[in-house]
């Protein structure tokens, strides 16, 4: 009898350590670091950041330049919920701030950004059940226009690289069409609002 409790024991030890070992692994821990840079930002910048509520790091991805990450983190300046954006580069002390922080009260964000050198047109946001499949945004510059493949997940990046040569302020203002399944053309205030 004491034999067979001991295994049972042992049992749901195992059970129990693996279970917690699952868990830890869908957590993504974000360092602390990059959450206290993002509030001192957003206080320098006067984005009306109210520092008693808490910034939320939602998503963190590599950019396509070595060693930089984009950081996507919601906030609230008072009355609704902004997501934003801050770019950090790893070094060997840590994840260091080096620029970013545009921010929107929609769903969806876009913005252009030099990684390095190279020009970037960026699209971010928050995708609610995977509705959104595709994003077709169209420039001033219409040699810039492009579609953006939406891989699942709540919240997506999408970066576009451009040419070494384009004016960034000629393709700023992004008009944005976003389809779901069926490639049918979801309404903007169901995209985005």
């Amino acid at each position: 009898m004491i034999k067979q409790l001991t295994i049972l024991f042992l049992s749901s030890l195992l059970i129990l350590s693996l279970y917690s070992s699952a868990v830890a692994q869908t957590q993504t821990p974000y360092p602390d670091t990059i959450e206290r840079q993002i509030k001192d930002n957003l206080k320098e910048k006067g984005m009306y950041f109210d520092s008693s509520k808490p910034v939320n790091i939602v998503k963190m991805v590599k950019t396509p330049k070595k060693h930089y990450y984009i950081v996507l983190f919601t906030y609230s300046p008072y009355h609704t919920d902004h997501l934003g954006d801050a770019i950090f580069k790893k070094e060997e002390s840590g994840y260091i701030f080096v620029g970013g922080m545009s921010s929107t009260s929609q769903k969806l964000n876009n913005t252009t950004m030099y990684l390095g050198k190279v020009p970037y047109s960026v699209v971010y946001g928050f995708n609610e059940e995977n509705r959104i499949k595709t994003l077709r945004l169209f420039t001033l510059d219409k040699k810039s226009s492009y579609t953006a493949p939406i891989k699942k997940g709540t919240y997506f990046v999408h970066f576009k690289k451009l040419p070494y040569h384009t004016d960034l302020e000629k393709i700023e203002p992004f008009f944005i069409d976003c389809y779901g399944k069926d490639n049918k053309l979801i309404p903007w205030a169901e995209c985005a609002e």
